[in-house]
């Protein structure tokens, strides 16, 4: 009995306690738990930090401290750091802690340097006013000789710099590129070939094999880190990107840049926080194992970015290495003889400050470096710049690119096309897929036009054959007799090269040691960007021998002898002036797209110019149009004052150059309006007085674009043409 008794008493203590186990949670333990926080802020696990103060949170709502915490670790993050603003309002409500203490558990007041970061939440939030006032605060609380009254000057300055250009915004036009690239989750640093043709970027989405399911950032809780590349197929449409085997690892990979003939990729590697930068070549369709850069350019400091002149003898990189101007900065290399990179050299205080700069992009004539600082002017964050070359070699004063397209948040890369007008940057604005997305900009004001001309086209083997391996095209630069080889791509037979205004260029298409194809090229001293596209066609053909007179019957097999021969572009033909009285109506004809006709009893002249494929140039150069000038000189001297029309067209086939084949075909009116003056001036013509010009004509016609240049190009052409007709 007695026995039985203890057991039931020992069974029924034993219940108790499960029961006030449910009833009594296990005591919080506030110190511990603030220790680990802290040590996950200094760690700079951002996320889970503010998961830790926010259990804290729970427990104390009241704790200046903790909301100050939370809201300083959520401005560190990439994707969040609006939701900082609710959390330092609330850290600023009460009289800031005299002697701050962040390592004591026992604080319940926030440091007076909330102020700081309360006045960037706000600026991220659009409150620039509240912002500025903020700082202020912190300003008059410190004193001026306190460390942090600069770096409060600098936010405040920023805030004003805000208003200033959200009040005078530039004329940009931003899209989105599309859901085909940009997904849920976030794209951005797009680096693209010269060509547009090829887009590599970054972005944190599960491969499609999900072999990353378990590569995760633990910082951001997304996935780390990879490389994809899209391609434009023929109608200009990117196709679903692609996952780069062979670059991509377990760790952080990201595109930093890439060659104009999109074969040679710079990318970022990071493994436990070193910054490391590589590149890797395409050879046929295969990239090679990404190598380090040489030289000193990866160090024991963060390397973060890079970008490589068009020639390759120039390399710009980032690293926040000792012995800079301010933090992150930009140094340069050069080739040296031997194919090695030079020592760095940082590039100096004009570009350099003592805030971070980030993310250089040099254009294709390497006139222009644009760049991401959080100097200068910048009007929060890291903001889009450039600088331009000067006759010295020195780089001038870097200058915004200006709202919309700088914000109060980091902006940092940009990539400009050759053209000077349009690029990509990435971007997490409202209305995006993601959170950031990878945009388009079209620039129609900008002044940063590139003076070069980029060679394209395609080399193109016969219908079902692969393009061969051993194909080349060697660049000589008659100036300096430098030879330049380019590849074409293995995935299209694609290339590309830079060829500099005032030069004159031979161009030589190889398979093997075999010489397919020559070409002259001059690139004239005053011209603005221009592509010049050149297409090799590899058609095998029968090379049939003569068959002997006396054995008729006896042919060869049309298979044993295959020689790659080319299809050339037509030759252009001049028509002969017109005998008869009979005015002649021009026509379309792509094998003699000059025409003129000159008939002196009625006192009339004509002149025609269909700009047929690859010719785009109007004027003296050509004989056919100095003739028509002698002509309408005679007309003049006849003693009439004859009325000269200019009627111009342009298909509606896109312009590479102008904003609308309006402009295009204003463009070309004006220019044979200008070449007609000009060149009647040397005969001591004036216009009003000997001659006058009528109404133009001008046109844009033709069948509907369809994406289908190439195929139906005789069609096009029709409708791209000056005529001038002249009436004594």
């Amino acid at each position: 009995m007695k026995s039985y008794s203890i057991t039931f008493l020992i069974l029924l203590g034993l219940l108790f306690n499960l029961n006030a186990a449910e009833v009594f949670p296990p005591r919080f333990d506030y110190g511990a738990k603030f220790v680990e926080a802290n040590r996950l802020m200094e760690e700079r696990l951002w996320t889970q930090s503010i998961n830790a103060w926010k259990e804290i949170l729970e427990q104390d709502p009241n704790n200046m401290n903790v909301n100050y915490k939370i809201g300083y670790c959520y401005l560190q993050t990439a994707n969040s750091k609006k939701e900082a603003l609710q959390f330092l309002e609330a850290a600023s409500v009460k009289k800031f802690s005299k002697n701050y203490d962040e390592y004591d558990p026992s604080e319940k007041k926030a440091p007076v340097k909330t102020l700081f970061y309360l006045g960037r939440a706000q600026s991220l939030n659009g409150k620039l006013d509240e912002a500025i006032e903020s700082y202020e605060k912190l300003q008059k609380a410190l004193g001026k000789k306190h460390l942090m009254y600069a770096d409060a000057q600098h936010e405040k300055d920023m805030c004003i710099e805000a208003k200033n250009q959200m009040a005078n915004p530039k004329n940009y036009l931003i899209t989105n590129v599309g859901p085909v690239v940009n997904s849920t989750d976030n794209e951005y640093s797009p680096v693209l070939s010269l060509d547009e043709s090829t887009l590599f970027f970054t972005t944190r989405k599960l491969r499609p094999d999900s072999s990353n399911s378990n590569l995760v950032d633990f910082d951001t809780g997304e996935f780390k880190e990879d490389i994809y590349v899209s391609f434009k197929n023929e109608e200009g449409v990117w196709t679903a990107p692609e996952f780069l085997t062979g670059i991509n690892t377990d760790q952080h990979d990201a595109t930093i840049s890439v060659s104009p003939d999109g074969q040679t990729l710079f990318l970022y590697r990071d493994n436990f926080g070193d910054g490391q930068l590589l590149e890797s070549a395409l050879i046929g369709e295969t990239w090679s194992e990404p190598v380090l850069l040489g030289s000193d350019i990866n160090t024991q400091a963060w390397e973060t970015h890079a970008t490589v002149s068009a020639d390759g003898n120039t390399l710009f990189f980032v690293s926040d290495r000792v012995g800079g101007i301010g933090k992150r900065d930009i140094y340069k290399c050069v080739k040296l003889p031997n194919g090695e990179w030079s020592r760095a050299l940082n590039i100096g205080t004009q570009v350099n400050t003592i805030h971070d700069e980030d993310a250089p992009f040099l254009t294709a004539d390497g006139k222009t470096l644009y760049f991401a600082s959080k100097g200068h002017n910048s009007m929060g964050g890291f903001d889009i710049f450039y600088s331009k070359l000067g006759e010295d070699g020195e780089w001038g004063a870097p200058t915004s690119m200006g709202y919309p397209l700088c914000t109060v948040d980091d902006d940092v890369f940009f990539v400009p096309m050759a053209d000077g007008r349009r690029a990509y940057y990435s971007s997490a604005q409202t209305g995006g897929y993601g959170m950031k997305d990878i945009y388009l900009v079209d620039m129609p004001d900008i002044t940063n036009e590139t003076q070069l001309a980029v060679l394209k086209g395609f080399i193109i083997s016969a219908e079902g054959e692969e393009l061969p391996d051993d194909l080349r095209i060697l660049v000589t630069n008659n100036k300096n007799n430098e030879v330049s080889e380019y590849r074409p791509r293995k995935r299209d037979g694609g290339y590309l090269a830079i060829l500099n205004p005032c030069t004159s260029y031979h161009i030589e298409y190889y398979k093997g040691k075999e010489m397919i194809k020559d070409d002259d090229i001059n690139v004239p001293c005053e011209s603005a960007f221009q592509e010049i596209e050149r297409e090799v066609f590899l058609v095998p053909v029968t090379m049939t021998p003569a068959a002997p007179k006396e054995t008729p019957k006896e042919e060869p097999k049309a298979d044993k002898v295959e020689e790659p021969v080319i299809i050339e572009e037509p030759a252009i033909s001049i028509t002969p002036p017109g005998e008869s009285l009979e005015v002649k109506e021009f026509k379309y004809d792509s094998k003699d797209p000059i025409n003129r006709q000159y008939i002196p009893e009625k006192g009339f002249a004509q002149y025609s110019r269909y700009f047929v494929y690859d010719f785009h140039n109007f004027g003296v150069t050509e004989p056919e149009f100095a003739l028509f000038i002698r002509d309408v000189d005679a007309i003049i001297k006849s003693g009439k004052k004859p009325v000269i029309t200019v009627e111009a067209s342009a298909s509606k086939v896109p312009s590479t150059r102008f904003k609308s084949n309006e402009e295009l075909v204003d463009h070309r009116n004006e220019t044979a309006h200008d070449q007609i003056r000009d060149e009647l001036a040397k005969y001591k013509r004036v216009e009003g007085k000997d001659y006058s010009f009528g109404t133009p004509t001008k046109l844009v016609q033709g069948k509907d674009y369809a994406n289908d240049a190439k195929k139906n190009r005789l069609i096009y052409e029709q409708y791209q043409y000056i005529k001038v007709k002249v009436q004594g």
